[in-house]
């Protein structure tokens, strides 16, 4: 296992290391004694005649020094810096190959062993003095999940908390990052008395707030359009309708009913209504806040039309403040905005002009006869979400303090995910005594006693009251939940953990599988992935428009000209659904763990076909599709959110994506650049004018003594990506140096296949993708990367794998003392085929994560 200080610290330690080794021979070649003694008699004359010098008391290269150390492993001292020593030996990584006196195999092995035996014959005579995982809160992710699931209500409270913290390729569950500050707190209980004015009603049925809008499609509208009919989305007045509320509920749930079918000109099937609500989106400024409310995709045809239904929660939705204009008050209000988002891949190919809407005639339209609004939704009242807190009883009209007590009892419970004690309810109890004098309703007071219970250490931290056996099973279950959820557990864990049956393997890898089905370990594959493949920036990436003007969906009229069209659905969310999409069909097929490097599936929707060049693919929704040699895809590393995130928006950026190679999938830890390291050009002059590619501009760089160290190492794994362009495509070709690439243009195209011929004619200059990766042969492109990956690297892969699932797992980083559970789990994915959701399962079956001791 790779130490996550490798990072900071291998390239030095690798050198000296392998240099001493080197010097051994034959010595070496065999067994070296055991404890101090192997240590006196081979390990410390190598380090005092061949290593101290540069890494001693006056001299320590990348701040390591081995003078000091006494080969007691057994004492457990110095035990990061030898597991330093220990991978920097095994992964081969240093020195240089052109370096004279590599050490044998049988050297390195032998060094390598004694390391290992001497590591593993202290961490097992450790035991349960393995480090524990520390008290760590709820990331905001884990505390709006764990709200939805004990209230039974989804509500946006995350977005009131402070931002949690972000690191590329690392976890934010994390116990060092997860800690409360005095902000925090108060945020907390803002987000608990809001949630408990949601989840509690008052006595009595409320006022129903109705709203409703009618189009008829025999009436006629613009641009050829019915009245009824939406076209496609483009901003400003096109592609929408709009309901205004004037008055709504403060709480409750909401439903909107719509009438819809859809009118399909010859060669489409489907187009997509998509509603959301919030204020009014202003196109010309850019502002607007919305709610999602949901997508149907419609099949029906004009003289099919059916009844769809939206529900949600008014509390979710952004409201327009009041304003004054022309000298009259405009009072608050919502809007309900649907819209038709209709994509296949040509939104930047039918306008001819800036107001141009022909296309709308020419393209799937949706017909909305009419939408009728209503909140809050009465069909039961009180609404369940209510009576799951204050639950019928014949205490509540016979014994009002009781009554109090056990629903506090039962909610704490709960909230605490164990087992409560009576001291515990006690003192909440006397909270509510005290509340229930100074409110006039038994609801008023639980609220605000209730909301107490969701600001307690139990409630917003990982962690239980005691470390009895009692309370053990259910630590197992939340560890179970919130894993593979990032929510509390269900009632069938409670169950479980009650029973003492949780504990079994086969009950552990029966319930695992059974949480991966559930809708909500969508959450849980999103927020991992995202994390570990580090794929938010890539929304964040500037893209040059003149290069690339087909990928980006952009305003043709007014001052925000050029610029993304807002409020749908981009090219660059369908590619963050593609990566998530692509694990989550994994995980579902239980599929073998290489297929992150190379599949024989894609996971795409029309958009994203039509961009990677893929036929046969119609519609939004994202599944699964069979994929040939000529597509140039499969696995991770030819996605667009990997591609466009690791580029500068105009060109690939080898050095991007090498890091991303070697931190996502390979394993490593890679240092960030010193402060003082020039930029790729400013490194090399003038000789910049000369080079002709990034390749020949990254070996100028590696010609400075203070980049070549790193660049070694990162450069090949960069270089064969570079025949995909900054917007993830496959471009063998680029246009010759100072060529400036023109937009579509009706003026000058007919049609895209005009444009294309365009582009074909100015692309004349082979990409160079050739490099030699470091300890391996050369490899030409991506075709001959991934088949080096998957022949010669992996172990690494597989082992990177279930550090980041036992990591995640666990909410902290991982050391030494993990390293041989790890080795276990790497050896059992061998045995069963290196399948994922198997992997998962002995994630959750091994010691190291039903061990639940925590501690402070």
């Amino acid at each position: 296992m790779k130490s996550p200080l490798l990072s900071v610290r291998i390239a030095p330690v690798i050198a000296w290391a392998i240099a001493c080794v080197s010097l051994v021979g034959k010595a070496l070649a065999g067994e070296i004694p055991a404890g101090k003694s192997g240590f006196e008699s081979h390990i410390r004359p190598f380090f005092e005649t061949h290593c101290v010098e540069c890494h001693g008391p006056d001299k320590s290269k990348g701040k390591i020094t081995l003078h000091s150390l006494d080969g007691d492993l057994a004492a457990g001292r110095e035990l990061e810096r030898w597991e330093l020593i220990l991978d920097a030996l095994k992964h081969q990584e240093m020195p240089p190959e052109e370096q004279e006196n590599r050490p044998s195999a049988a050297d390195r092995n032998a060094v390598v062993k004694w390391i290992e035996s001497s590591l593993r014959d202290y961490v097992q005579r450790a035991g349960k003095d393995m480090v524990a995982t520390m008290t760590r809160r709820l990331t905001n992710f884990e505390y709006q999940n764990t709200i939805r699931d004990l209230l039974g209500i989804e509500l946006e409270l995350a977005k009131d908390l402070p931002l949690d913290p972000n690191k590329p390729y690392h976890f934010n569950n994390t116990a060092e990052l997860m800690m409360i500050g005095p902000d925090q707190l108060v945020r907390y209980k803002e987000a608990a008395r809001k949630a408990m004015a949601s989840a509690i009603v008052d006595p009595g049925k409320p006022d129903v707030y109705q709203a409703r809008a009618d189009w008829g499609h025999d009436k006629p509208g613009k641009d050829g359009l019915s009245q009824a009919e939406i076209g496609v989305y483009q901003g400003p007045g096109v592609g929408r309708k709009t309901v205004r509320l004037k008055s709504w509920p403060k709480t409750g749930e909401f439903r909107i009913r719509v009438v819809a079918s859809g009118n399909f000109p010859p060669g489409f099937q489907e187009v997509p209504l998509r509603l959301v609500m919030g204020t009014d989106l202003r196109h010309d400024s850019g502002a607007g806040n919305y709610h999602e409310v949901g997508t149907v995709h419609l099949t029906n045809s004009l003289d099919e039309p059916e009844e769809f239904e939206f529900r949600g929660r008014i509390e979710n939705i952004p409201v327009q403040p009041a304003s004054v204009h022309r000298n009259k008050r405009r009072p608050t209000s919502i809007t309900i905005t649907a819209q038709n988002i209709f994509d296949n891949g040509e939104l930047n190919d039918h306008r001819k002009s800036g107001f141009d809407a022909s296309w709308s005639v020419k393209a799937p339209r949706v017909v909305l006869q009419s939408l009728e609004f209503e909140a809050p939704v009465v069909d039961r009242w009180p609404p369940e979400h209510h009576t799951r807190i204050l639950f019928e009883s014949p205490l509540r009209h016979t014994d009002n303090g009781k009554y109090a007590y056990e629903v506090i009892k039962r909610f704490m419970t709960r909230a605490f995910r164990r087992p409560v004690a009576r001291e515990e309810v006690d003192h909440y109890h006397r909270i509510y005594k005290i509340y229930d004098v100074e409110f006039d309703t038994l609801e008023q007071a639980m609220r605000e006693t209730l909301a107490m219970v969701l600001i307690s250490p139990q409630f917003l931290y990982h962690s239980v009251m005691d470390q009895t056996a009692v309370t053990k099973p259910y630590e197992l279950a939340s560890r179970l939940s919130y894993f593979l959820w990032g929510s509390m557990p269900d009632k069938e864990l409670f169950e479980l953990a009650a029973s003492g049956k949780l504990n079994d393997p086969a009950v552990i890898e029966t319930q695992t599988c059974r949480l991966l089905a559930d809708k909500r370990a969508a959450g849980f594959v999103e927020n991992f992935t995202v994390q570990w493949l580090s794929i938010a920036k890539m929304k964040t990436v500037n893209i040059d428009r003149d290069l690339f003007p087909r990928f980006l969906y952009t305003v043709h009229v007014g001052e925000r000209r050029g610029q993304e069209v807002l409020f749908r659905p981009t090219i660059r969310d369908y590619m963050h659904e593609e990566t998530v999409g692509f694990i989550s069909e994994m995980i579902r097929n239980n599929a073998n763990v290489m297929s992150l490097v190379d599949s024989d599936f894609a996971f795409l929707n029309e958009p994203l076909a039509v961009h990677y060049g893929v036929d046969g693919v119609h519609g939004l929704k994202l599944r699964a599709v069979p994929v040939k040699p000529e597509h140039r895809l499969g696995g991770l590393l030819t996605q667009g959110a990997v591609l466009v995130g690791n580029s500068t928006g105009s060109a690939p950026h080898p050095i991007y994506r090498a890091v991303w190679l070697r931190e996502a999938i390979l394993g490593d830890k890679v240092k960030p650049p010193p402060a003082e390291v020039p930029a790729l050009s400013d490194s090399v002059g003038d000789s910049a004018d000369d080079a002709v590619s990034i390749k020949n501009l990254l070996a100028l760089h590696r010609n400075k003594e203070s980049c070549y160290d790193c660049h070694v190492r990162l450069d090949p794994w960069g270089i064969p990506f570079e025949r995909y362009s900054a917007i993830g495509k496959y471009q063998p070709q680029v246009p010759k140096d100072n060529v400036r690439v023109r937009g579509f243009n009706h003026q000058q195209d007919s049609t895209f296949a005009d444009y294309q011929a365009y582009l074909k004619s100015i692309y004349t200059e082979e990409v160079e993708a050739t490099s030699r990766v470091p300890l391996g042969p050369d490899v030409d492109g991506m075709i001959q990367l991934k088949k080096y990956l998957l022949k010669e690297r992996k172990d690494e892969i597989v082992e990177n794998v279930i550090q980041r699932l036992v990591s995640y797992s666990l909410g902290r980083e991982l050391t030494y003392h993990d390293r041989f559970e790890v080795e276990r789990l790497l050896k059992l994915a061998e045995k069963g085929g290196y399948r994922l959701r198997d992997m998962i399962v002995s994630v959750c079956q091994s010691p190291t994560f039903t061990s639940t001791t925590t501690k402070n």
